[in-house]
């Protein structure tokens, strides 16, 4: 899945390529919003988190898949419905859905 077009600068800049006819004006514009989108960049990269919390963030899908497969298989084992199973399971491929592929 793509979000590019949940970035505000995106936004903005096709709004400024579609509204501004001038084009020096519309270059300065642009460059101006390239050295916030480079600014703000900078500022994400000098963020300091916590260490466990992104250990945490970075094993979720695993520990999502594994809690759902114990899931099935218990109810699997109780002679729970299909429906059941289904509801069981459904949140891990959802998330691994709209993640999409790992890196």
């Amino acid at each position: 899945m793509n979000f590019n077009w949940l970035n505000p600068f995106n936004k903005v800049t096709d709004l400024v390529s579609e509204v501004v006819e001038d084009k020096d004006a519309r270059n300065r514009i642009n460059a101006k919003l390239e050295e916030l989108r480079q600014q703000v960049y900078m500022a994400e990269l000098n963020t300091s988190t916590v260490p466990w919390v992104d250990a945490l963030h970075k094993m979720s899908r695993t520990i999502i898949s594994l809690s759902s497969i114990a899931a099935g298989v218990y109810l699997a084992g109780e002679g729970a419905s299909l429906e059941q199973m289904a509801a069981a399971v459904a949140p891990g491929g959802i998330y691994n859905w709209v993640k999409g592929r790992g890196k």
